[in-house]
């Protein structure tokens, strides 16, 4: 089983438009594209040329959220969001679910909550998480953490934080301990990987940063411990808005024994560990730099560049640029083209995947998507 590494955070969603309403909310996403991947560097192997028809620029999902108002400053509010294959009809599973309460104290939520690294990847990157064009998947990332809790503070001068934390990050408690080297008894929260999170927001006009640590831990196993530490900033000069990212992994030598990690962009050979020596612990650098330019009220350019540094694995480092427009047919229904390229070295086998994680789909490492996306 791979670990990965995840946060979370609801801060649009606790403040949606199903506030102060004692109705629901339907809301949504639909988006098809045409998206075209081939081509082979470092350890992706050649051979591999896929044309597909699905979601190609952003999630397709169906949800429900609310708020009821209980008196005295304090709402009750709860989403339910749906994830869909819209070219095939399938049904992935849930996306976010949550309930909690907000009120002067701030917002208190418990479910399935949205990653808090996952989020500063996306809120930094012209291309968000969901395109062929996007970083995230570059990284180890869970765009979503199952049993959950998170507190988002009030807004102070700008600041806001979040603590957040999971009992274990991905899938109900007491399932993981199979998956670890070696297994524990059966039962219990042996092999849990609990998380704990810290993120610190600042919002002042056309500026934003993010700071984000987070540690994670296998339940019942000693030196298995990962730490993630996040800066994100972007500045909107009107005429062009730049973003960027720096981002830290380490993790103990233990976190990486028996498959714990994913090591996605190295080769299937150090996928498990054979390639690491005992006493070597997981140390990888991320970072990318965006642009996103405003043509007029309806269209905008796009393009990004980053790079990983692999400082576990050698020659396992690799770079990835992208560039897109997008043009606003309405408020809520917009077209998209993009191109991204990715160069691994000789060990790395970094993969065009348009969803944000490293969890498969990526094929070549060459891609052009161009479709539409809809809204509401």
């Amino acid at each position: 089983m791979k670990k990965k590494i995840i946060a979370m955070a609801i801060v649009a969603a606790a403040s949606g438009t199903a506030f102060g309403q004692s109705n629901v909310t339907i809301y949504g996403n639909i988006d098809m594209g045409y998206m075209h991947r081939s081509g082979s560097n470092g350890a992706v192997a050649s051979g591999r040329t896929q044309q597909a028809l699905e979601s190609a620029a952003s999630e397709t999902y169906l949800g429900f959220k609310g708020a009821e108002d209980l008196g005295n400053g304090m709402k009750a509010l709860f989403d339910l969001q749906y994830l869909i294959d819209p070219d095939v009809g399938g049904s992935p599973g849930f996306g976010r679910s949550y309930v909690g309460l907000t009120g002067g104290f701030g917002t208190v939520v418990a479910g399935k909550l949205d990653g808090l690294r996952y989020g500063v990847y996306g809120k930094y990157n012209p291309f968000t998480n969901y395109s062929i064009g996007n970083f995230a998947s570059m990284t180890t990332q869970y765009d979503r953490a199952a049993n959950a809790v998170a507190y988002i503070s009030p807004s102070f001068s700008g600041f806001t934080l979040i603590l957040a934390t999971s009992t274990n990050t991905q899938t109900q408690e007491g399932a993981l301990n199979g998956v670890h080297v070696p297994a524990k008894t059966a039962g219990g929260n042996k092999g849990d990987d609990r998380l704990f999170s810290i993120n610190l927001i600042y919002a002042n006009g056309p500026l934003s940063v993010d700071l984000d640590y987070e540690t994670t831990k296998a339940v019942g196993y000693s030196d298995s411990r990962l730490y993630v530490l996040t800066t994100g900033a972007s500045y909107d000069f009107g005429v062009v808005k730049v973003s960027g990212l720096y981002d830290v992994i380490k993790g103990d030598e233990n976190s990486l024994i028996g498959g714990n990690i994913d090591l996605d962009g190295a080769t299937a050979g150090l996928q498990n560990l054979g390639g690491l020596a005992a006493g070597q612990d997981y140390d990888r650098r991320n970072w990318f730099v965006g642009v996103e330019v405003p043509l007029n009220e309806r269209a905008r350019v796009l393009a990004s560049y980053g790079r990983v540094k692999d400082r576990t694995l050698s020659d396992a480092d690799a770079s990835k640029w992208a560039v897109g427009a997008r043009y606003a047919l309405s408020k809520r229904t917009e077209l998209y083209a993009d191109y991204a390229q990715i160069r691994n070295d000789s060990n790395a086998a970094f993969a065009i995947n348009p969803k944000g994680n490293s969890n498969g789909g990526g094929v070549g490492v060459k891609g052009v998507a161009v479709g539409m996306k809809h809204s509401f």
